[in-house]
């Protein structure tokens, strides 16, 4: 039901996280600072992903994970993080073959490490600090590769 103060959708553009189908993509967070970890819960469901689960490190990760593994198309996660870290989390993964995308965000790293994770399986790896823009247009590019329209 309108009102004198509702405003005019002036953002015609279909959300970042919205298939071409018009159902959401589906999202994992894995961050151990909780304040980021918020932040890209935020971030992601602004432009109409489901953040389906979220974990404050790799171990837990794996478990949401095995829940969720169906319904997932993204998983974000850090780097380093207390009792498993995403280098491990993103092993642990490719043994299970996931349909899910991997997205690093995180702290700068070395070139070396880069190269292993992207070779292991990471479709992208985004530096810290969080910024929106730069994060919804690099996810939005994995996830256009992985389901060309």
């Amino acid at each position: 039901m309108k009102s004198q103060f509702d405003f005019p959708n002036l953002n015609t553009k279909r959300p970042d996280g919205v298939k071409p189908s018009g159902r959401p993509y589906k999202v994992m967070v894995v961050e151990d600072k909780e304040f980021q970890r918020k932040q890209l819960v935020q971030i992601l469901e602004s432009e109409g992903y489901v953040v389906v689960a979220s974990a404050e490190n790799g171990d837990q990760a794996l478990k949401l994970y095995d829940e969720h593994a169906r319904d997932l198309d993204l998983i974000t996660t850090d780097l380093d993080m207390p009792v498993l870290d995403g280098y491990a989390m993103l092993y642990e993964l490719m043994q299970k073959k996931p349909k899910a995308r991997i997205v690093f965000i995180s702290e700068d790293t070395t070139k070396t490490i880069l190269a292993e994770l992207l070779k292991m399986g990471a479709a992208d790896y985004i530096l810290k600090p969080i910024q929106r823009g730069l994060i919804l247009e690099r996810i939005k590019q994995v996830l256009n590769k992985a389901n060309p329209t």
